[in-house]
């Protein structure tokens, strides 16, 4: 199997395609992940918060990965979010995750209850966790996302669990935004892999010792990012992070996830990728129009190694009458 890089790791937390009944559409996870891949993706990361993993069933979870695998995708470069609310559901997605020899899992602590929530309750969550999964195949990322769940995984925490489960703890998934806590973890912990979720601060953390990114702007920039990871020193990556901010920029505007999906949407010329879990909305209509054509024009002057999605032999037609519906007067 190939697993994933040791050093400048882009994986890419893959936004999860919808059914018109709320299930995820496998056949286009599938193909998106097979073009991700194609991009320079060293692997995807299945069901993390760009991918609304926890408003998704466990069933629709396991069938989702078996059709990834079933589909051609090499399961050594899979991480699969198991973060649920239940402890029984985080414990069977694990199992049947691991039973498919994927490359590790990642785990937030739950979302509910957090108010109060203390370094020996997040402590005790994942140590009943890894209790009940009872495995010595596990490969554990701690996913540090506070703004989300509301509950930080300090170094204390991370140490203790590795100091009880030696081997078992395979690194942290930082996206917290602080580059120094994401340095901190590197230096205290070099056995373990380090991933940033802050794609501004790759140039730092790789020149640190960060095994690399997982990360939702992969998604819809994967070239660019795959360029920046590719650059021989830290100075030349932070060359490319202006770029890189003015894309993101563009899509934050409006809340990421449904932004994300209304680009891929108009590169495929697919309206079904623009479906989000509720309680997400999709985009405004008119605004969302100029956000995707600002997005593809801001692709479209990229060096032409780094487009994702600009006009090319192997581009949507759509984006090319999206770029010029934007360009025109009446626009």
């Amino acid at each position: 199997m190939a697993a994933l890089p040791k050093t400048n790791c882009l994986a890419v937390a893959i936004a999860t395609p919808i059914t018109p009944d709320c299930h995820p559409d496998i056949p286009r996870l599938v193909g998106r992940a097979k073009w991700l891949m194609a991009q320079g993706c060293d692997g995807v990361t299945l069901f993390g918060t760009t991918g609304e993993g926890p408003e998704f069933s466990t069933e629709d979870r396991i069938a989702a990965l078996e059709g990834l695998i079933r589909g051609g995708i090499d399961p050594a470069s899979i991480v699969v979010s198991v973060s649920a609310l239940s402890i029984p559901d985080i414990v069977r997605l694990s199992a049947h995750a691991l039973d498919q020899k994927v490359h590790g899992l990642l785990l937030m602590p739950p979302c509910m209850f957090r108010a109060g929530i203390a370094e020996e309750g997040t402590f005790r969550f994942y140590t009943t966790v890894i209790d009940r999964i009872a495995r010595a195949d596990l490969r554990l990322y701690l996913y540090h996302f506070p703004d989300i769940c509301g509950v930080p995984i300090t170094p204390q925490v991370v140490r203790r669990l590795d100091e009880r489960y030696c081997g078992l703890i395979a690194g942290v998934k930082d996206s917290g935004g602080d580059v120094d806590f994401t340095e901190g973890l590197i230096r205290r912990f070099s056995h373990l892999s380090i991933f940033t979720g802050s794609e501004i601060h790759l140039p730092q953390v790789l020149s640190s010792g960060a095994r690399g990114t997982i990360c939702g702007l992969a998604n819809v920039m994967p070239r660019l990012m795959r360029a920046m990871m590719d650059m021989p020193t830290g100075y030349d990556r932070r060359a490319l992070v202006p770029h890189l901010t003015s894309g993101d920029a563009i899509l934050s505007r409006r809340p990421f996830i449904p932004s994300a999906k209304a680009v891929v949407a108009a590169s495929l010329d697919d309206p079904s990728w623009r479906r989000v879990m509720p309680p997400k909305c999709g985009l405004p209509t008119i605004e969302g129009e100029r956000m995707v054509a600002d997005f593809l024009a801001w692709d479209a002057r990229l060096p032409p190694s780094w487009r994702s999605l600009a006009p090319s032999g192997e581009a949507s037609s759509n984006v090319v009458g999206l770029l010029g519906a934007r360009r025109s007067p009446s626009s």
